[in-house]
């Protein structure tokens, strides 16, 4: 039985952690609208990603026909249009995110201890399902207090 559990605690951390992310979706959705950044309001917080690989984030400030200009720790950044490979909106950490996978880990992590807690004595299974509970409360209060990832919205992607 405790192979069980300890079977069914790894096979929740693997899903929470493996589990396909909104923004695919929104990412699919996205074409090459430039249309859509040139729609963005001033003083919105963006990450800008050139075809070369660098990742720059800012405010965006402007967009015409055949730039961006966005304002970076400060300086302000003007990209032609043609070496620019994704724009996406910055809107923050996923709570939930964090908090499902670090109940997922805290879980198992709990579960595994009172599974081995069980086999070296003559206890019932509470033993098991307590630290796996307990567990389970504290590792979501850490992902949701750290986060997980981000809630990117991309609005322009090259084609």
């Amino acid at each position: 039985m405790t192979h069980r559990l300890l079977a069914l605690a790894t096979a929740l951390v693997f899903a929470l952690a493996y589990a396909p992310n909104a923004n695919a979706q929104r990412r699919a959705a996205a074409s090459g609208e430039w249309s859509a950044v040139q729609a963005l309001s001033p003083g919105q917080k963006i990450i800008v990603r050139t075809k070369d690989g660098d990742r720059l984030t800012g405010t965006f400030d402007s967009a015409s026909d055949t730039r961006i200009d966005f304002t970076d720790d400060g300086k302000r950044v003007s990209l032609t249009r043609e070496s620019i490979g994704l724009v996406q909106l910055n809107r923050g950490k996923s709570r939930l995110n964090g908090a499902l996978i670090g109940a997922g880990i805290g879980g198992a992590g709990g579960f595994g201890f009172g599974a081995w807690v069980h086999s070296y004595g003559d206890f019932n299974s509470s033993v098991i399902y307590g630290p796996g509970l307990l567990g389970a409360g504290i590792g979501a209060g850490i992902g949701a207090a750290l986060g997980k990832g981000n809630k990117n919205e991309t609005i322009y992607e090259a084609p």
